[in-house]
C-alpha cells in the first residue's frame, strides 16, 4: 500500500487512482498539506496544476523545507505549470505527469519509485542526507533501485579511503561517479585529476602520469610533473584503465603497494599520497586469461567495485535524467524549450539507448536546436532517433561498399560473368531518363496531394516511417501551400 497526500484535488481529479494499491488523504491547500506532512507519514506527496492560497512551486519549496525525504510529484494539465517545471526539479520535485494522458500504470510506477526512494532515504544517516537531491545524489540523477545500491555503496565509503574501480558500458557516467566519490570524500578539498588513458599515444601516457626529466627523450625540453604529482593528496581517476599497457600497469601497481613514483628519464624516487579511482567498460578477469590485465595489479585496483547499469535497465531514471539534461541545455543555448509531452516521454522510455546517457544527451541536445519550442513532442523525438539510424546504417552501407570491398568482391565473380555483363544499352533515349530522385519527388508529391498531405497515411502508403517522410519534405524541400 502506497500512502499519498493529494493536496488541491479531489477524487474524481484522477481517476486512475481509485483503480490502483494506495491510500489517498486528501487536502485542499498548500497550508493544510505543510501541516500535514509534519504530522503524517507519507510515500508521496501529489501537487494540483492550481491552488489556491499559493502555487505549485512554493508548495515543493515550502514541503522540501519542513520534509526533503517526501518525494513530492506534480500533476500537470494546463500550459502555465508546464512553464515552471524545470526550475521546481530544482526546488525538489521528483516527478510529474498528465492525468489526461498516463495510464493508471504509469502513474502507480511514478509513486511506487516515490515509495522506494523515501524508504531508502529513512536508512540513510542523517549526515549524508545533504547528498541526497529531490531525483538523486549530488549531481546524479537516478531514482531506480539500481541507482540506490550504487548511492548505498558510495554512502559506506565516502570517509573512507579505499581504491574503486567502475566497471559499465560507454555511456553510463563513470566519470560523474568518479568525480562524485571525490566531492564526498576526506580529500574534497585536494585536487582531483581526470585521465583519459585511451585517448593519450601509449609511449607518452607514462610521462603524462609520472611527469619526465628534461632530455629524457626528444622534445622534453624541461622537466615535467606528471597527473600523479598534481593529484598529491588528492584523488586520480584513470578511465578505461583496461587499455593501458602491461609495462604501465606494473608502474600503476607499484604507486598502489609503495606510494612511489619516478619521473621518465629520471632516478629519484617520488613519494605521493594518491587515492586512485579507475573505470572500464571492459571485462578485466577475460582481459587477465588473454594476459592482457595484470592479476595483481586487479586485486589492488578491485577492493571496492561499483557496476554502473545501463540506462535501458532503468527505465525510470529517464525522466529526471531527461530533465536535467533539458534543464542545462536550455541555459547553455538560450532556449524557449520548457517541457517534454506524454507522447515524447514515452517516445525516450521506449528507445534502447545502446549509447547510454550520452547518447540521451545527444539526442536531447539535436531535438533542442532543431526545434527551439517551448514543448518538445514525441515526433521530434522520432526525427532525431531515425536520423541516428539512418547514418549509422549508411556508415556500415559504405564500408561494406566501399572500393577495397568491391574488389574483393569482384576477384571472386566467374570470369564469364564478368564478361556477359551488358556495359551500354544503346536502345534508350536518354532525354526522358529521370534520376532516382525525381522519381522520388514525384511519389512523395503524388502520395500527399493523395491523402491530402496527410503524414501517417502517406508514409504508409509508400511504406516508409513518418520520420522518414519528414526527412524526407526536408531534403526535396516540400512545404504545404496554405
Amino acid at each position: 500500500m502506497i500512502n499519498v497526500l493529494y493536496v488541491g484535488g479531489k477524487e474524481t481529479n484522477i481517476s486512475q487512482l481509485s483503480d490502483m494499491n494506495a491510500q489517498l488523504d486528501y487536502v485542499q491547500n498548500g497550508m493544510i498539506a505543510l501541516s500535514a506532512v509534519q504530522t503524517g507519514e507519507f510515500d508521496a506527496v501529489i501537487i494540483e496544476d492550481r491552488l489556491p492560497l499559493m502555487t505549485p512551486s512554493r508548495l515543493i519549496k515550502e514541503l522540501v523545507a519542513v520534509d526533503s525525504n517526501t518525494p513530492v510529484i506534480s500533476v500537470v494539465r494546463g500550459p502555465e505549470r508546464k512553464k515552471d517545471l524545470l526550475n521546481d526539479y530544482d526546488l525538489g520535485l521528483f516527478s510529474y505527469f498528465e492525468p489526461d494522458n498516463s495510464s493508471g500504470e504509469e502513474i502507480f510506477s511514478i509513486l511506487s519509485s516515490a515509495k522506494q526512494f523515501k524508504s531508502f532515504k529513512k536508512d540513510v544517516p542523517r549526515t549524508t542526507l545533504r547528498h541526497f537531491s529531490g531525483v538523486g545524489f549530488e549531481k546524479i540523477v537516478g531514482v531506480s533501485p539500481r541507482m540506490l545500491k550504487i548511492y548505498h555503496l558510495m554512502c559506506q565509503i565516502k570517509s573512507k579511503d579505499v581504491t574503486t574501480v567502475l566497471y559499465g558500458e560507454s555511456g553510463t557516467g563513470k566519470n560523474l561517479i568518479a568525480r562524485t566519490l571525490h566531492n564526498i570524500s576526506l580529500r574534497r578539498e585536494r585536487p582531483n585529476i581526470a585521465v583519459n588513458c585511451p585517448a593519450i599515444p601509449g609511449e607518452l601516457l607514462e610521462s603524462e602520469l609520472f611527469g619526465h626529466e628534461k632530455g629524457a627523450f626528444t622534445g622534453a625540453v624541461e622537466r615535467k610533473n606528471g597527473k600523479f604529482l598534481a593529484a598529491n593528496s588528492g584523488t586520480i581517476f584513470l578511465d578505461e584503465i583496461g587499455d593501458m599497457s602491461p609495462s604501465l600497469q606494473a608502474k600503476i601497481l607499484r604507486v598502489l603497494e609503495s606510494g612511489e613514483i619516478e619521473r621518465v628519464g629520471g632516478a629519484e624516487t617520488i613519494r605521493v599520497d594518491v587515492r586512485i579511482i579507475s573505470a572500464t567498460n571492459q571485462n578485466l578477469e577475460q582481459r587477465i586469461s588473454d594476459g592482457a590485465f595484470r592479476q595483481d595489479l586487479f586485486h589492488r585496483i578491485n577492493v571496492f567495485p561499483i557496476t554502473v547499469p545501463p540506462i535501458k535497465s532503468r527505465k525510470e531514471d529517464i525522466l529526471p535524467t531527461a530533465m536535467s539534461i533539458l534543464k542545462s541545455l536550455k541555459k547553455k543555448h538560450k532556449l524557449s524549450v520548457e517541457y517534454f509531452s506524454h507522447d515524447a516521454l514515452r517516445t525516450l522510455m521506449a528507445y534502447d539507448w545502446p549509447g547510454n546517457v550520452r547518447e540521451l544527451e545527444n539526442t536531447i541536445e539535436r531535438v533542442v536546436l532543431i526545434h527551439d519550442k517551448p514543448i518538445i513532442v514525441g515526433d521530434d523525438i522520432k526525427y532525431i532517433i531515425d536520423e541516428n539510424n539512418s547514418s549509422l546504417q549508411s556508415t556500415v552501407s559504405e564500408s561494406e561498399h566501399s572500393p577495397a570491398a568491391a574488389s574483393a568482391i569482384n576477384v571472386n565473380e566467374p570470369e564469364s560473368d564478368i564478361k556477359n555483363i551488358p556495359t551500354e544499352r544503346s536502345d534508350i533515349d536518354t532525354s526522358i531518363v529521370r534520376t532516382l530522385k525525381e522519381l522520388e519527388h514525384e511519389a512523395i508529391v503524388a502520395g500527399l496531394e493523395r491523402t491530402d498531405w496527410n503524414m501517417t497515411t502517406t508514409a504508409q502508403q509508400l511504406g516508409i516511417s513518418r520520420m522518414t517522410l519528414y526527412r524526407k519534405l526536408d531534403q526535396h524541400g516540400l512545404r504545404k501551400k496554405d
